[in-house]
């Protein structure tokens, strides 16, 4: 069976050193040969004669597997063994949460072969990876005010008491978009809100566009013009209720393959973490990802 690099990151909020150590005697069990190994604060270290990496953390973590892989990310095949904050990949392929179903899913699609797992068109804002979603607006400040150290002992919960702060001071900043619709047409809009679906969810168990799927060739680009805190609470509530945002004016959603953005002060959000830097342009890489399911 196959040489595992088994990533985890041990300052995911619900990181458990036991849990972990189950899905690794798991793993073993079913045949594989695993080795843990930890992130660190510049980044991981995939052994060069790995031949799948499993990451067990939320999506930041397998961002951050990609990242470190560089162009071998379309050549070493990836499986989320699902732990971490948030798990939006994993959500959407399916992995379970059990380790001894999660082995027993894995040894099965890997004995299966490369033809039959999921492929994932891999995009990036400027040279960094979006494995899941990405978003500018006041769910992308609420993450920039997010505790390291609270999202450690509560996990998600630390985004909920991060939004409630921003209630006192809801930031609302125009940006102006421009880009290549699906179909090769020219787009240029401008909004107080941006979110970039690439996988079928959105904070959870959310879906805001039909058309999203990590095997989708494009993303799905979802605008709110004004984002007020009424706007805002109606959109989140059709999106709970599981009702079409654009249906009700609270939002645009356009299949896009190519995204501008123009003078950004609001932060950006990429996979559930705080991002730092100046790209503006969201385009597809010409490497597509690979998860063993």
């Amino acid at each position: 069976m196959a040489i595992v690099d088994f990533v985890f990151n041990p300052c995911s909020g619900s990181f458990s050193e036991r849990r972990m150590g189950r899905f690794v005697a798991a793993l073993e069990n079913a045949g594989f040969v695993v080795r843990p190994v930890a992130t660190a604060a510049d980044g991981v270290s995939i052994a060069p004669d790995a031949e799948l990496v499993c990451v067990h953390g939320g999506d930041g973590t397998v961002r951050d597997v990609v990242q470190a892989l560089g162009e071998r990310a379309g050549q070493v095949p990836l499986a989320v063994a699902p732990s971490g904050t948030i798990n939006l990949v994993a959500r959407e392929i399916g992995y379970s949460r059990r380790p001894d179903q999660f082995a027993q899913q894995l040894a099965q699609a890997w004995a299966r072969g490369p033809e039959t797992w999921l492929k994932s068109p891999l995009y990036r804002l400027g040279e960094l990876p979006v494995v899941s979603c990405l978003s500018i607006g006041p769910d992308s400040s609420a993450v920039a005010r997010v505790s390291g150290g609270l999202k450690a002992r509560v996990g998600r919960l630390a985004y909920v008491a991060a939004m409630a702060q921003q209630m006192r001071e809801w930031p609302r900043s125009a940006i102006s978009l421009r880009g290549e619709l699906a179909d090769g047409t020219p787009f240029s809009c401008e909004a107080e809100a941006v979110i970039v679906s690439r996988g079928a969810f959105y904070a959870g168990p959310f879906r805001l566009s039909p058309k999203a799927a990590l095997a989708s060739h494009t993303i799905e680009l979802i605008t709110l013009r004004s984002s007020t805190r009424l706007r805002t609470l109606a959109f989140s509530l059709a999106a709970m209720l599981h009702l079409p945002v654009d249906r009700f004016g609270f939002a645009e959603i356009r299949s896009v393959r190519r995204v501008e953005l123009g003078r950004c002060i609001t932060p950006v959000q990429v996979d559930g973490d705080h991002i730092l830097g100046s790209a503006h342009t969201i385009a597809p890489s010409d490497i597509t990802l690979s998860y063993v399911a």
